[in-house]
């Protein structure tokens, strides 16, 4: 399993978390504000390492 494919299915389960404590109420709105600068600091990580990973292979060439 790649590297995306296993942080994709992290935020699908925080995403499914903070569905089922939507019902619940009261963490929710943490969860939900929390949820997208999770989502965003993953998302730059993933860029950062595929921008290293392609400039490496490029000093290869």
């Amino acid at each position: 399993m790649s590297k995306t494919v296993g942080l994709n299915l992290i935020l699908l389960i925080i995403l499914l978390l903070t569905m089922i404590t939507n019902l619940f109420g009261s963490f929710s709105i943490y969860l939900i504000i929390i949820l997208p600068i999770v989502m965003l600091i993953i998302g730059l990580y993933v860029l950062i390492s595929n921008i290293k990973k392609h400039n490496n292979f490029n000093n290869k060439l």
